[in-house]
């Protein structure tokens, strides 16, 4: 069987947040940013698990606004580094709450704290992004927000259907070869990422190569890839080589990632590729090197990740 996308497919994005349903973002004193996430199965990876990759876009926008508004006209920003730490399973359709607030800022640099918490109030991922303030320009100064609309629901977040379940027999890296073979699915958010994955042969351990042509609504206001985009990429990169190293029957959950941005990409159609391979694959975890580069071959991103095995 070859999978193919599904009648039911959301209508196309338009830009990251609401591709990602992120909404009711609100700007509140003393430097903190507020917004909401609304999960749904459209987020799920191949196992119909939400995992770190699907609040990347909602850690980074977050990360970013404080440090923009901190001047009188805003400060035109970007990151340099995102540091994500996930705390725990997060339900398929449940809302998220993040809330950002800016530590430290001088005209050049920033620190910005960012949570996430679940419908509960349980903190399910919070971490650091180091803002660099930029000479660039946009068409129009966001003076409301991307995502300052209402949180997207409906198709936009439950436009697809969760992937079968695996078998517990299988070997991960059985699961990435049916997934790049097209006998098994890739998953809605692979799907959403325009992604596709093939294993690596190494010595020891599996590594996997995440190849995404891009769309121009992955873009930024400056009109190259959002860095919450390129931190999705890379972490789906990363929880596919996490499947590729667990043993038959073993659950895992992409737990740390630390990405440093060098490069925006363009995202008029061209493929960004992402390639990682393994530090240290242990029995309850192990650590991978992740590096991001153009379809010129150009360096875009290097990041580390962590993935625990239960």
């Amino acid at each position: 069987m070859v999978f193919e996308p599904n009648a039911t497919d959301p209508p196309a994005p338009t830009d990251p947040m609401t591709a990602f349903g992120i909404g009711n973002i609100e700007v509140l004193d003393k430097g903190r940013v507020v917004a909401d996430q609304q999960l749904g199965p459209v987020f799920a990876d191949h196992r119909g698990r939400i995992d770190l990759p699907a609040l990347a876009v909602l850690f980074d926008h977050l990360g970013g606004l404080p440090f923009f508004r901190s001047g009188p006209d805003g400060s035109p920003c970007v990151q340099a580094r995102l540091s994500m730490s996930m705390q725990g399973h997060v339900g398929v359709d449940d809302r998220l709450t993040g809330t950002a607030e800016l530590m430290m800022h001088d005209d050049r640099f920033g620190s910005t704290r960012v949570d996430v918490v679940t419908s509960t109030g349980h903190l399910c991922c919070t971490g650091t992004a180091r803002n660099v303030a930029v000479a660039r320009t946009f068409d129009t100064h966001p003076g409301d927000p991307r995502g300052a609309g209402p949180t997207p629901t409906g198709r936009r977040t439950h436009g697809a259907d969760l992937p079968p379940a695996i078998d517990p027999t299988l070997p991960g890296r059985e699961i990435v070869r049916q997934i790049s073979s097209g006998v098994r699915a890739a998953g809605p958010i692979t799907d959403l990422l325009n992604g596709r994955v093939e294993l690596i042969a190494q010595e020891r351990a599996a590594g996997v190569r995440f190849t995404v042509s891009t769309r121009p609504w992955m873009g930024n206001i400056f009109g190259t890839m959002h860095g919450g985009m390129i931190a999705a990429i890379v972490a789906q990169a990363c929880s596919f080589a996490g499947q590729a190293n667990a043993a038959a029957g073993v659950d895992y959950q992409l737990g740390d990632l630390a990405i440093g941005f060098l490069r925006s990409p363009a995202v008029q159609g061209t493929e960004v590729t992402v390639e990682v391979s393994a530090v240290k694959a242990g029995r309850r975890i192990a650590t991978f090197e992740a590096v991001m580069r153009g379809h010129d071959g150009l360096l875009l991103s290097t990041a580390t990740a962590d993935v625990i095995y239960r």
